[in-house]
């Protein structure tokens, strides 16, 4: 488990650095046409801010890869014994599911209505297929803690 889960974390990291190096590249493109030639990048500015989306939610599964994710430390006095991480992963991977689910249904209405991004005209719902992944990412790996916490310590240096 321990491999799958470090490949899904490289994959998962290679494709936010591409997503921010697309966002960094256009968006860089785009003020150099804009100075030297005085004409942006049609579409630059939206695509390179759909890419920091993409970015951004496969952020939350990184973090919850790397047990780096924000934490309700004002309950850890709350249940003083050795499963208060394991309840915590547990209602986490419940949380994300639910958020999966919804977020998939969201997905599913865009495709049947045939949402399209403005300006640019392309259906929008294979760039918002990216929020169901990351939540179904982040409820697999808190159910994969819920059964082995050692997995927790990936990111911790040495390892």
């Amino acid at each position: 488990m321990k491999t799958v889960f470090r490949n899904l974390l490289h994959f998962e990291g290679m494709l936010a650095v591409t997503a921010y190096a697309v966002t960094t590249l256009l968006l860089l493109a785009d003020v150099i046409s804009r100075e030297v030639w005085s004409h942006s990048i049609f579409g630059a500015q939206k695509i390179a801010v759909f890419s920091a989306i993409i970015a951004a939610a496969l952020g939350l599964a990184i973090a919850t890869g790397n047990n780096a994710h924000f934490r309700a430390g004002f309950a850890d006095g709350l249940l003083p014994f050795r499963w208060a991480d394991r309840l915590g992963d547990l209602v986490s991977a419940a949380l994300f599911a639910g958020l999966a689910w919804y977020a998939l249904q969201f997905v599913i209405e865009s495709y049947r209505f045939n949402d399209k991004a403005e300006v640019l005209y392309f259906p929008l719902w294979p760039l918002q297929a990216v929020f169901p992944y990351a939540f179904a990412s982040a409820s697999f790996k808190h159910i994969v803690y819920l059964f082995d916490p050692e997995l927790k310590k990936l990111a911790e240096p040495g390892d």
